[in-house]
């Protein structure tokens, strides 16, 4: 099959790293032909006919993914093949939709004709969605499940109606317009928070349609001044940008009550007495060991918790769908095939894109 591989060597990755990714150095991602996966008797094999695009995708193919990795995490398609132990929830034909771990392995990514996943770490797609809709409940979605009721506790969508003792409550998401800024704002407002967030002025009524209850415009000098006074009681925040001053500001929000911020990227600003920082990536929820920048970059231990809340998501995601619980965000979707994937993630290294996922069909 063909798929995108990464193609730079540790030298040039480090180099690139020092730089901060301003500038790329060496060959990047080639189409190749590569074996098809052989599926185990816990996973699906999927034929890909989309693929949604992520920063981390152009992050790993700039700095992280080691030669001949399959890039790309977020995809739709069709199932072609099922393990014997996921036959009970899987058949050939099936429409499957997800995140896979891209970027890492040479038979695990997204940017391919064809994937191997879990089977649990799936979700069977409504015929009522489309396919590139189906994609943006990848890292984005999965992200803010990770963060927001795994890590700061709030009731999961769909299973329970708003607690009296949510009611109320307040959480602030920075970065609101960023696609995993939709999501958070979905999954808070589904657990009966009041939902205080940041977008540039021409994406103000994009957040608020999502459920966003106060918008702020980020370039303020005073934003978290005029955050704090309209809303003193904030406790909760998560920072879907972790770049610049992001991370600062969230902390600034929460000085007066104290609280937990967590950050999508490491935090390396100055912390406020009475804030706890916390980081979350949402390849922990696969289940697996990994490591960036092997043999010299840092060790991630599996976490089976993480895990089984994504299970738990993607078990419930079809109903939740439907529901209208949660719903897709705005995508801008071409057919290209792995040519736009290319020109598509030089769009996101290069900040061209706002307020919508970049979804490529095949």
């Amino acid at each position: 099959m063909k798929a995108l591989v990464a193609d730079r060597n540790l030298a040039s990755r480090l180099l690139n790293l020092a730089r901060g990714g301003k500038t790329t150095f060496g060959p990047a991602g080639r189409v190749t032909d590569v074996p098809k996966p052989t599926i185990s008797a816990d996973e699906i094999l999927v034929k890909v006919t989309a693929v949604a695009l992520n920063p981390t995708d152009f992050k790993h193919l700039d700095i992280i993914s080691p030669p001949g990795s399959i890039l790309g995490c977020d995809f739709a398609g069709e199932v072609v093949e099922v393990g014997a132990n996921a036959s009970k929830s899987w058949k050939v034909g099936d429409r499957a939709a997800g995140v896979v771990h891209g970027g890492l392995y040479p038979d695990r990514g997204s940017f391919a004709e064809y994937l191997r996943t879990d089977w649990d770490l799936a979700w069977h797609v409504p015929s009522e969605v489309s396919d590139a809709d189906a994609t943006t409940f990848g890292v984005s979605a999965t992200t803010a499940v990770l963060t927001l009721n795994l890590h700061l506790g709030l009731p999961w969508p769909g299973e329970a109606p708003p607690s009296p003792a949510s009611s109320g409550e307040q959480i602030f998401i920075y970065g609101g317009s960023t696609s995993a800024g939709l999501f958070h704002i979905q999954i808070a407002k589904a657990a009966g928070y009041t939902v205080v967030t940041t977008a540039s002025p021409h994406s103000h009524e994009l957040v608020k349609s999502y459920g966003a209850d106060a918008v702020f415009d980020y370039r303020s000098p005073s934003v978290a001044e005029d955050i704090v006074k309209e809303h003193p009681g904030i406790s909760k925040a998560v920072d879907c940008y972790s770049e610049g001053k992001s991370t600062d500001i969230c902390g600034e929000v929460l000085r007066n009550k104290g609280g937990k911020v967590v950050t999508l990227l490491p935090s390396t600003g100055p912390k406020i007495p009475g804030v706890t920082y916390e980081l979350v990536m949402a390849y922990t929820m696969m289940g697996r060991p990994f490591q960036w920048l092997a043999p010299i970059g840092p060790k991630y231990e599996a976490k089976p918790d993480d895990r089984k809340g994504l299970a738990r998501f993607y078990a419930s995601l079809p109903g939740i769908v439907n529901a209208g619980t949660l719903r897709p965000i705005p995508v801008e979707v071409s057919d290209g095939g792995f040519e736009d994937i290319l020109a598509g993630l030089n769009r996101l290294r290069e900040k061209k894109v706002s307020g919508k996922k970049l979804v490529v069909k095949f």
